[in-house]
């Protein structure tokens, strides 16, 4: 009788329980993305009063001071010598409380310090400043560590495929759950946003201190110290493999935050507008309407994971992300057309209403959209490792934190771009944010108005919500040329930027086999013989 012989064991293979911790980072990474990008413009104009057209400069401001700590922080990590807790998880350790502090401060309502529009901006900065300082040293070191978890291709896939995974679940139940607990609504002058950042802080802060503590890399590679330089700090844009992999994650980047930053006001503000109406002057919340459409975009991201391995398994990693990209474009492309609700009479004391865009139907482009969107967001995550690889043969070491610096940089600083044309569109066209005004001067110009009532402010309908000698003023809806520009931003922004991504990948050469032999040869011992640097030369030709 003969023996089957035993299945071989991979040696590089990621135990279970270390891919799971090592994806609970994540939990922090997508989870965070999306509390911030879903519910941080409606909360800066709708609670905290500040004009959508400052939005521009604030955003952008941030952004970039986020860009550019980042480099610095990936040449601290690559310079640590390895310890307990690896180059990179010691810093995520000490970060870790950080971030639940800098997310309180974050969704902070600083109308409930003062009603000077300056100052509140002024707040706002310091604070996102601080948060992205945390935030930084959390996930630059950990973005480092994926690529250390394995050099194997098909297992670095399965890695990022758990931590995905749970990164898009986090999305799913940030996009959902916050904005149960907070909302510009809730007529309690933003304290309920206090209790959201509360409770989602502690929960990354426990996330990342698992993935800290128990997830465990197999490639340990001792400290690399550099100069900090302009010259050190753009050396890895070098690497023609990793300009292309950096256009394609800017892209997809950049087309997220715009979406998700405008997806509530997109939704509240022009398709749905008139039930957004009834729902805030009735006291109730946008579930589930926006959030149940938004919160599919998630799930279907879960169910396209599989899709997306097999066709980079088929074909090619280029190929997955411009099947994600086309099928991206032809959904918004086809949100253009969707109907908005419109009013038959709409005053002070009724609102008589409408047709639109089915619920049925604003959930399949949700499904249809997430789909597309989770083959754009895998193949930059799952490349970064090989990447880095990449690097190591270009440049003779491993300094996945230079690559995953400056990476966050240009990422940071296109999203900054991104996000800061939609606000300036936006508010150019007439946006009305929440008004606060003390209530002597309320009383004056409008009488003794009904809590919970409306009055006309800018030829804008807006809820009346008494506080401590405040009255804010949340508008219930918007113009027509500001609903037009939040449409036409909201949908045609993202598709140019995806074309612009579909170009890049067009470009992109690495494949399976390719990374496989950059291993083998960056593996080999001697590297100054003539047989390595013509192996080097051979397979940098076909990248």
């Amino acid at each position: 009788m003969s023996k089957t012989a035993p299945k071989e064991v991979n040696p590089n293979r990621v135990k279970l329980g270390n891919k799971i911790a090592f994806a609970c980072g994540d939990i922090f990474g997508g989870g965070s993305f999306n509390i911030i990008n879903f519910l941080f413009t409606p909360f800066l104009t709708l609670v905290v009063g500040i004009p959508m057209i400052h939005l521009t400069w604030i955003l952008l401001l941030t952004k970039i001071w986020d860009g550019i700590i980042d480099p610095f922080i990936g040449k601290i990590t690559d310079g640590k010598q390895p310890g307990k807790y690896g180059k990179r998880r010691y810093f995520m350790l000490i970060a870790a409380p950080l971030v639940f502090v800098g997310l309180l401060l974050l969704f902070f309502p600083w109308n409930l310090v003062t009603n000077s529009v300056a100052l509140k901006c002024v707040f706002v900065v310091i604070v996102y400043m601080l948060y992205a300082t945390a935030q930084s040293f959390v996930l630059i070191p950990y973005y480092s560590h994926a690529s250390e978890m394995t050099d194997d291709f098909n297992e670095r896939n399965n890695v990022n495929a758990v931590r995905i995974a749970f990164s898009i679940m986090s999305s799913v139940i940030c996009v959902a759950v916050p904005g149960m607990i907070a909302s510009p609504n809730k007529g309690d002058d933003g304290k309920c946003y206090i209790l959201m950042a509360a409770i989602f802080g502690v929960i990354f802060t426990v996330s990342i201190l698992i993935t800290a503590l128990f997830s465990r890399e197999q490639i340990v590679t001792p400290a690399v110290k550099t100069k900090i330089s302009f010259k050190e700090f753009v050396r890895p844009l070098k690497v023609k493999t990793y300009r292309q992999y950096l256009g394609m994650q800017m892209c997809t980047s950049m087309a997220m935050a715009v979406m998700s930053s405008f997806f509530f006001t997109f939704c509240d503000f022009y398709l749905r507008r008139m039930s957004y109406t009834e729902i805030t002057l009735n006291g109730g919340s946008r579930f589930p309407i926006a959030t149940v459409a938004a919160a599919m975009m998630f799930i279907a991201q879960i169910f396209a994971l599989p899709f997306y391995l097999k066709l980079i398994k088929i074909k090619s990693k280029r190929f997955a992300y411009i099947t994600g990209a086309l099928i991206w474009i032809a959904v918004a492309a086809l949100m253009l057309f969707l109907p908005a609700e419109t009013a038959i009479n709409v005053s002070e004391s009724s609102i008589s209403t409408k047709s639109g865009t089915p619920t049925w139907l604003l959930i399949i482009f949700g499904l249809a959209l997430g789909f597309g969107i989770g083959g754009t967001v895998f193949v930059p995550h799952s490349s970064f490792g090989d990447v880095c690889d990449v690097g190591e043969l270009y440049f003779g070491e491993r300094t996945e934190g230079a690559f995953s610096g400056l990476t966050n940089f240009l990422n940071t600083t296109a999203q900054a771009i991104g996000l800061s044309i939609p606000p300036l569109v936006i508010g150019l066209a007439g946006y009305v944010e929440t008004q606060y005004m003390e209530t002597a001067e309320f009383t004056k110009l409008y009488g003794d108005a009904v809590n919970g009532g409306t009055v006309t402010f800018n030829d804008i309908l807006c809820k009346v919500t008494y506080g401590n000698n405040t009255v804010q003023l949340l508008p219930v809806e918007q113009t027509e040329s500001a609903q037009l520009a939040i449409k036409l931003t909201f949908i045609l922004l993202p598709i140019a930027i995806m074309v612009l991504g579909i170009i890049i990948a067009c470009r992109y050469k690495l494949t399976k086999n390719l990374q496989q032999k950059i291993v083998e040869a960056n593996a080999l011992e001697k590297k100054d013989g003539d047989e390595f640097k013509q192996m080097r030369e051979e397979l940098l030709k076909q990248l």
